[in-house]
């Protein structure tokens, strides 16, 4: 996963913690009501000075807002990318033993 797009989840998860809209917290930050729907939907990216106003607005620190374990999305996304692919070949590795057993006993 791509580091605007772990900002993202994690702007919307720690904004939605807060029980903030996204206009309440474009307001917060001064800017338009529309500017974290923006920055959201990905049509844009903020700019450092930005990013640490709205940590401070979310209470949180700037770094959390790109950690790929801050949101429960990001936790899944990361996992399935670390994890999903190790989990299916042993799964089917498995799988395909316990089948050939069986045709054994057969």
């Amino acid at each position: 996963m791509g580091v605007r797009e772990t900002f993202k989840e994690n702007l919307k998860f720690y904004r939605q913690k807060m029980h903030l809209t996204q206009e309440q917290l474009s307001e917060k930050i001064g800017y338009g009501g529309g500017y974290i729907s923006e920055i959201e939907s990905r049509h844009i990216f903020p700019k450092p000075e930005t990013i640490d106003t709205i940590a401070t607005a979310l209470n949180i620190r700037p770094s959390m807002l790109f950690d790929e374990r801050g949101s429960p999305e990001n936790i899944k996304k990361t996992f399935s990318h670390i994890y999903g692919t190790k989990l299916e070949k042993e799964l089917k590795k498995r799988i395909g033993r316990e089948i050939e057993n069986v045709c054994k006993m057969l």
